[in-house]
């Protein structure tokens, strides 16, 4: 049992293990670099960033981090920066999971002067790649689509910019909110990030807006880890220097031996090295 258990510290406890998971995620997210080119950004995510290999290669790399992170208990002050930089690790990788099991990405089209609160979820077309409208789901408000504006370019017919003057629809909420929905100009609410994406000329003369509806319950570990990652950056070049000379490094006794002081792991490198 014991040899077992050096087994599994050694493991995730690997160095080896880290650069071994760092190429699969990278030569995963160069594949979804290119399915985005070639495709589209809705079949990369459907396809890999969404799946459930993605995922596990994601908390490996997490059991990993604290592995190598609890192998080099207990910690000296200057190591402090060094401990921050892996939190901020951990909880962006928390954040990158909540976002691909919570999170949703769809559309949904507003005939001017009407008011809509259901979008479709992005589904993939497993014959063409193509991403697709599936399953309607429920917004918590209603979105009314006031008017669809096209901007042209002097003496062209070429579209310089499209926008949906909207207004949030909340019973809960007694304070108007109206929203021109622009190209990188989204109406956030609520958690849901809406934003222009298209438009239908019906032949009725009428025009309904097409808006990407996207929820993201990831966002606020993103901040927290990347806010927390920039301080520990800033804590390795400038604060470690002025820990190591205020409180200097010494040879300190471990609570948990390293994989490699194991018995079992000297046992089997004797042997080898006997053979």
């Amino acid at each position: 049992m014991n040899k077992l258990l050096d087994k599994i510290w050694l493991l995730f406890s690997s160095v080896k293990l880290t650069i071994v998971l760092l190429l699969a995620l990278g030569i995963a997210m160069g594949y979804g670099t290119w399915i985005e080119t070639v495709l589209s950004n809705g079949a990369a995510r459907l396809l890999i960033y969404r799946t459930w290999w993605f995922d596990t290669l994601i908390v490996l790399l997490a059991l990993n981090l604290i592995g190598c992170t609890l192998r080099r208990a207990p910690y000296r002050p200057h190591q402090y920066p060094w401990l921050l930089t892996h939190v901020a690790l951990l909880i962006l990788m928390a954040g990158s999971l909540i976002t691909h099991r919570f999170g949703m990405q769809g559309q949904m089209v507003i005939l001017e002067g009407s008011t809509e609160s259901t979008f479709g979820l992005e589904e993939l077309d497993p014959t063409s790649l193509d991403t697709q409208i599936g399953q309607e789901v429920s917004l918590p408000f209603g979105v009314h689509c006031v008017n669809f504006e096209q901007v042209f370019y002097p003496g062209s017919q070429m579209t310089s910019l499209f926008k949906s003057h909207v207004i949030v629809d909340d019973p809960s909420n007694p304070e108007t909110i109206e929203w021109d929905v622009i190209l990188n100009h989204p109406l956030v609410y609520k958690g849901y990030k809406i934003s222009q994406a298209s438009w239908i000329d019906l032949e009725d003369g009428r025009t309904a807006t097409v808006l990407g509806v996207s929820y993201d319950p990831g966002v606020p570990y993103m901040w927290i880890g990347g806010s927390l990652l920039v301080l520990a950056m800033f804590g390795i070049f400038f604060l470690k220097p002025w820990l190591k000379q205020k409180y200097p490094p010494v040879p300190v006794p471990r609570d948990r031996a390293l994989a490699e002081e194991t018995e079992s792991f000297a046992q089997e490198n004797t042997q080898e090295v006997t053979a």
